[in-house]
């Protein structure tokens, strides 16, 4: 074949060809779009497994409902996000009172500097306390969470002379100083820590977050569990953990101000699997005052920048560990909305 047949059969078959291809193309795409719809208009089975039948809400203290607020969501989706059909609920056994446990709260108590020779515990309920004028410690007898606060407004001299270790420095003393009070739970050391740098003012008697770290004399420590099921762990504070040191450093060592564990246990075993709302319905639920405010702002006009669903760690004992939709706003607006759904929870 001469090239001048050659170019006479292209220009009279091309046209075809391409009439061919576009018509392939058209059909296969309908047929891309109609499986797509088929998909999403499919009726997915939803495996459940309620095992704990009807379950309270998550409990948080002193908080406010979100009746009297407008809200506004701007954000990257553009709309309410539904983060999964399912999710596991968790059961927290109750502890009883240990056998032993006054041995026990003494070892703290003389770890933390108490003179057990001289002050002795008062039993409140569950509560063990230890106080003096200069510090107090609370301790549960059941599972030994504790509350340990040292009044250093008194003693001015604890912040002469300070320096900031190494972040990773200041994560180990933390650690050392829970695993020396006998109090760090094997989930807790899996989890994520965030050290915040904060500092003193003795005029106003308060610490807060300085512009720049190197102007920090005091720092804190916050221990969270890690992820659960792929989802964030969040605490009812949101911004800063239950689970806490917050400690000054100088040359000679370390002084605990104030520490913290609250943390209960969950069963690996019992877990139960429930249906979660739609992003849709939550977000109607906060817009109708139903949401749990943990960090408001000044404005009545809330514009909420970013959604999820996460996993509430208690501070308070309950039964259950389970998730949450989380909403944050401008000026550090932070509200939650339980996210299972409605029907399953005890009203």
């Amino acid at each position: 074949m001469t090239l001048t047949e050659l170019s006479y059969y292209v220009r009279k078959y091309l046209p075809f060809a391409v009439l061919f291809f576009l018509i392939f193309m058209i059909f296969f795409y309908i047929v891309k779009i109609f499986f797509i719809y088929l998909k999403a208009s499919r009726t997915q089975a939803v495996n459940i497994n309620p095992v704990f039948g009807k379950i309270k809400r998550p409990q948080i203290k002193e908080v406010s409902a979100s009746a009297g607020l407008n809200f506004i969501l701007d954000t990257i989706e553009g709309q309410p996000i539904t983060s999964t059909a399912a999710a596991n609920v968790y059961f927290l056994p109750p502890q009883a009172t240990r056998f032993g446990y006054r041995e026990k709260i003494y070892l703290m108590a003389k770890t933390l500097g108490f003179n057990t020779e001289m002050v002795k515990h008062k039993l409140e309920g569950q509560e063990a306390i230890f106080s003096t004028n200069r510090q107090k410690l609370t301790i549960d007898i059941t599972n030994f969470n504790f509350s340990y606060e040292y009044k250093f407004e008194n003693d001015k001299q604890v912040f002469a002379n300070t320096i900031i270790p190494s972040k990773t420095e200041i994560e180990n003393k933390a650690i050392d100083f829970l695993k020396s009070i006998g109090r760090y739970p094997e989930e807790l050391a899996r989890g994520k820590t965030n050290v915040v740098y904060l500092h003193y003012n003795p005029l106003r008697n308060s610490l807060f977050v300085p512009s720049k770290p190197e102007e920090a004399n005091v720092v804190e420590i916050d221990f969270y569990r890690p992820d659960i099921d792929q989802y964030p762990i969040v605490s009812p504070q949101y911004f800063n953990s239950q689970n806490f040191v917050i400690m000054v450093f100088r040359q000679t060592g370390f002084k605990i101000l104030k520490a913290q564990i609250r943390f209960f246990e969950r069963s690996e075993d019992q877990v139960g699997v429930y249906p979660v709302r739609t992003g849709q319905a939550v977000w109607e639920e906060l817009k109708a005052g139903g949401g749990i405010i943990v960090s408001s702002s000044d404005s009545k006009d809330v514009i909420i920048k970013k959604m999820f669903m996460a996993y509430l760690d208690p501070d308070i004992y309950q039964d259950y560990l389970q998730p949450v939709y989380v909403f944050l706003g401008e000026n550090n607006f932070v509200a939650f909305v339980p996210a299972i759904a409605n029907e399953y929870f005890v009203e």
